[in-house]
């Protein structure tokens, strides 16, 4: 005689672990909004409090602004201390919104969509729905790389120009020598390799989507 316990046991359903699969999406998207919401008020208050601590300690050093500079002249401000800290953890901040937003979990309609799309050429006895959520995520996750990366170099091109405007003067040609007017372009390596990187995400997507066909 079965035992009544093993009659009412069940393996898990493809659709309830779908269910299973969402319901750890939404958690872990609630997780991360929560953490975003900290971050953007401690950089609001960060921001302000290095704002101001840049502006007393520039004003005592060199007076009043004239232009911003970095010999040290009366009235020269450096700005680059305050761009460096302020870019970095606005480009962290920046990343953590564009996570949010693009990786979270697909609404039912993107689902039915992406399903209505893959039901023309997918193999009989597929879980459409679970292919689709998984193709969304992928998508999703792509873009949030390219997203950073445009931000990040919107970001960092800027911090690097000044880097190299206090380092060697205004700019007159690419080089290494750390001479007067001489700008080492290592933006170019930082935003190359990054750009790899994403390429090759990108490739991986392609491949998983041809397997998946």
């Amino acid at each position: 005689m079965v035992p009544t316990e093993t009659l009412t046991k069940r393996e898990p359903t493809v659709s309830s672990r779908a269910q299973d699969e969402l319901a750890e999406s939404l958690r872990r998207h609630g997780r991360r909004v929560r953490r975003l919401k900290i971050n953007v008020a401690a950089w609001a208050v960060g921001t302000m409090a290095l704002t101001t601590l840049w502006v007393v300690n520039q004003w005592r050093a060199n007076g009043a602004l004239e232009h911003f500079g970095f010999e040290g002249n009366p009235g020269d401000w450096n700005p680059t201390l305050w761009a460096l800290a302020i870019g970095v953890w606005s480009l962290a901040v920046g990343i953590m919104a564009l996570r949010v937003h693009f990786e979270r979990p697909a609404t039912e309609a993107q689902v039915a969509a992406e399903v209505e799309r893959l039901a023309v050429d997918a193999p009989a006895g597929a879980n459409l729905r679970q292919l689709a959520r998984a193709r969304l995520e992928r998508i999703g996750r792509l873009r949030f790389h390219v997203s950073a990366w445009v931000l990040g170099m919107l970001v960092v091109t800027p911090l690097w120009a000044l880097i190299e405007w206090q380092d060697n003067g205004g700019f007159e040609r690419w080089s290494t020598d750390s001479q007067r007017g001489s700008w080492e372009p290592w933006i170019l390596y930082v935003g190359g390799i990054w750009a790899l990187v994403i390429v090759a995400l990108a490739l991986r997507l392609h491949l998983a989507e041809r397997r998946s066909g």
